[in-house]
């Protein structure tokens, strides 16, 4: 059996009908607050920064390319030169171990929440990040 629509239910819809299209539509055609031009990641002939480059594309990039949640962008030399400075084992440290931050919560989980990945291949990444940083700063 077929329900037929009141006149009240028809009201009602068409109420509500315009200003949710209007809100959806409201929306479109905006820009970004902020746009960020995202860098081409370079490329290194030497073995292990090209192992770098893959595992740092597949675990790396999401924050990192362009600073998310806190994290330091790969295109912010001044983010990067106090933690440059500190040596590169206190950068495998904090990758390894991950970061936390004043409420005992991970800012960046050990391993970049990667838990496949071996040392040595976190190592790999850090070489690289810290190559492309400098590679990076050194083109602007």
């Amino acid at each position: 059996m077929v329900r037929k629509t009141n006149k009240l239910e028809l009201k009602i819809s068409q109420i509500w009908f315009i200003p949710i299209c209007l809100s959806l539509l409201a929306g479109c055609g905006e820009q970004p607050a902020q746009d960020r031009a995202v860098p081409e990641m370079p490329r290194f002939a030497e073995e292990q920064l090209a192992k770098g480059r893959g595992i740092w594309m597949g675990t790396c990039r999401n924050c990192h390319l362009l600073g998310i949640s806190g994290a330091p962008a790969v295109t912010d030399s001044s983010a990067w030169a106090t933690r440059i400075e500190k040596g590169k084992p206190a950068l495998y440290r904090s990758a390894l171990n991950g970061i936390k931050g004043d409420d005992d919560k991970y800012r960046m989980p050990p391993r970049g929440g990667n838990d496949r990945l071996k040392d040595e291949e976190v190592r790999q990444a850090v070489d690289y990040m810290i190559a492309s940083v400098e590679s990076l700063s050194d083109s602007n």
